[in-house]
């Protein structure tokens, strides 16, 4: 709840900061350039000069008439949220809301606030919550990987390892053709898309020569120029999930059925297959052992804590409590 608190709190200040921070609009006389060029280059601007470094004892704020040093307020800080930490250092007057919040809190603790209920069971099960989590991180940090590991699994999952050369044919189409200017080329249809790339499927199952065929229809003109040449695709790359299935599933020399994407519809044609080098991706396979031993100890722990139903009767939907009327 604290950290949810403080969230919001920082997250509606720096709105209202940003918000009252914008500029006038430029007014521009009618009949003048939008821009000027100027008369010479402008010199390059000058490196910024770093500030002076600040020791810990140095006061550098004052708050309700108490006085902050530079060490007491890097320690307040850093118990803000991560993402919450520049924002206050490069918009200082953020840390208000920090020392209302402290004031606050230190206010309902007089007041007993967080032995009474529901507090003290909210703030129990925070407690138990983020300790829940720095276990979590501590132990998934923590598991040794050796190399050994890595080796054995590098070996053991080669399909995660594996890369193809490609080629492309992409037959694009617009699902709402626009009307085009006299003489202009008529956009397809995804149904006179879908025949084209089907007929050219048809002609390269009948011997037909893939490189040709892209060079003189792919509406991807970079990869047509190259006979249809897309390079390189593996795991990694940066491709939609089908496309990265019907390549991965191909045999060297195969081609796909006709792929349907929001653009287009494509043929892909596997030239090449191998596998990265290890050295290529020894520090993945080490995150992918860690997490999969942490997976198994974890799936251990669960199952300890399987739960048995002994009386049903109990997690029966129950009506809420009417409000009795008071005499």
């Amino acid at each position: 709840m604290k950290i949810i608190t403080i969230a919001f709190l920082l997250s509606t200040l720096l709105y209202g900061q940003a918000a009252s921070q914008g500029q006038a609009p430029v007014n521009v006389t009618p009949g003048t350039p939008a821009v000027k060029a100027p008369a010479e280059a402008a010199p390059p601007p000058a490196a910024a000069t770093p500030p002076p470094p600040v020791s810990p004892d140095t006061v550098v704020a004052e708050v309700n008439g108490k006085k902050y040093t530079a060490g007491e307020l890097d320690k307040l800080i850093a118990k803000l949220p991560p993402q919450y930490q520049p924002q206050v250092r490069s918009q200082p007057q953020m840390l208000s809301q920090v020392f209302l919040m402290q004031r606050l809190a230190a206010d309902a603790e007089k007041a007993g606030l967080d032995q009474k209920a529901p507090y003290k069971d909210q703030l129990e099960m925070l407690r138990m919550q983020l300790l829940y989590n720095a276990e979590i991180t501590d132990f998934n940090n923590t598991l040794p990987v050796t190399p050994e590991d890595q080796q054995k699994y590098y070996k053991d999952n080669p399909d995660k390892f594996k890369e193809v050369k490609i080629r492309v044919i992409n037959i694009a189409f617009n699902p709402a053709p626009p009307k085009t200017a006299e003489g202009g080329q008529k956009p397809l249809t995804e149904a006179e898309a879908q025949a084209k790339i089907q007929d050219l499927e048809k002609q390269i199952r009948g011997g037909a020569d893939f490189g040709m065929l892209a060079r003189e229809n792919s509406d991807d003109k970079p990869s047509a120029a190259k006979d249809g040449d897309y390079g390189v695709i593996n795991q990694d790359s940066a491709y939609p999930p089908a496309l990265k299935t019907a390549v991965f599933a191909l045999k060297q020399g195969e081609v796909s059925a006709p792929i349907k994407q929001p653009n287009g519809f494509y043929l892909i044609r596997a030239e090449e297959i191998s596998h990265q080098p290890y050295n290529d991706v020894f520090p993945q396979i080490a995150q992918a052992v860690r997490q999969e031993k942490f997976q198994e100890w974890l799936k251990g722990l669960q199952a300890q804590y399987n739960l048995k139903i002994e009386n049903s009767a109990y997690f029966a939907t129950r009506a809420p409590a009417q409000l009795q009327q008071v005499h």
